[in-house]
């Protein structure tokens, strides 16, 4: 039993690298009527107090228990990764402004508000099918899945959005764009994984060092991208290893002595890729300057 625990603990240590701040379910469905029924601030106020009082009505019927599950974070609820910052399970997106506002900032007709949010409803389609089928994806690493899927997702909403407005509009459109992501939470780099080959974000991380000499980047290149890689293959095998310890625990007719077997297989496998990142952040450390250090520890690539 010991055993057991100790090997979920320290599976389960590798969904805190994607986890989502927490967000009020209230202020998520609040936020969801009022860009799809473009709602006043007297009627926002009104449909807030009725969504809490449902959700107090809720609670009430629940056990301590059910209660905890009701409170856990969407993306929490068994999946593999969450993404960041204005999470896409909702109708708010870490990207595009509520509708209303963009009514007020671009002057929309109503038959553009209409569509508009038509378009978002085809969007909350696209990212629940996502979700549901994230399982089934192309087996990669979950949060690059999700990064091209969010970027893909992005672009298409965006020129979909451009192609109603005019040309007066347009540039109003793009300022309002700019200045609501400037209005976001930063949403931690998690090791430099938020999207990207390998190649691409240890470019990426290269470009915030500044390394002016040559040399001294290329060699600081090769032991980044080897500390990168390290973490991502962890990654996958702790995910993978989630997968083998339910298969595990639902096959009834393994011996005690066949499922410690498997423990042990698990553990060390995991030790093992634990043992060379140690050893590869290790050499990264020796070799970089102390402000340097500072912004791999920043983006998790040392700890």
């Amino acid at each position: 039993m010991k055993t057991w625990v100790a090997l979920i603990a320290v599976f389960a240590s590798a969904g805190t690298a994607f986890a989502q701040q927490t967000d009020d379910p209230v202020e998520r469905q609040v936020q969801r009527y009022k860009d799809q029924l473009t709602l006043t601030d007297d009627q926002v106020s009104k449909v807030r107090d009725i969504l809490k009082k449902e959700r107090e009505d809720l609670r009430s019927a629940l056990t301590d228990d059910q209660k905890t599950k009701l409170d856990q974070p969407r993306g929490n609820r068994g999946a593999n990764f969450t993404p960041g910052a204005g999470g896409f399970g909702g109708a708010r997106s870490n990207w595009l402004p509520p509708t209303n506002d963009l009514k007020t900032q671009l002057s929309l007709t109503d038959d553009q508000v209409t569509k508009i949010n038509e378009i978002r409803d085809a969007l909350r389609q696209q990212q629940r099918t996502f979700f549901r089928n994230r399982g089934r994806n192309n087996g990669g690493n979950p949060a690059d899945d999700f990064a091209a899927f969010q970027e893909k997702s992005k672009q298409e909403t965006t020129q979909k959005i451009r192609d109603l407005l005019t040309d007066e509009q347009k540039p109003k459109f793009d300022e309002a764009l700019k200045a609501y992501a400037a209005q976001q939470p930063a949403v931690p780099d998690f090791g430099g994984r938020r999207g990207g080959t390998l190649d691409e974000r240890v470019a990426r991380v290269m470009d915030a060092l500044k390394v002016e000499d040559s040399k001294e980047a290329t060699a600081l290149k090769g032991l980044i991208h080897k500390v990168m890689e390290l973490m991502d293959n962890l990654d996958t095998y702790q995910r993978e290893s989630r997968t083998k310890i339910d298969e595990t625990s639902r096959n009834k007719d393994l011996s005690d002595t066949a499922v410690g077997d498997k423990i042990q297989e698990l553990l060390k496998g995991h030790r093992d890729i634990e043992k060379d990142l140690t050893g590869a952040r290790k050499e990264l450390t020796e070799v970089v300057t102390n402000r340097q250090e500072l912004e791999l520890l920043r983006r998790g690539i040392l700890r």
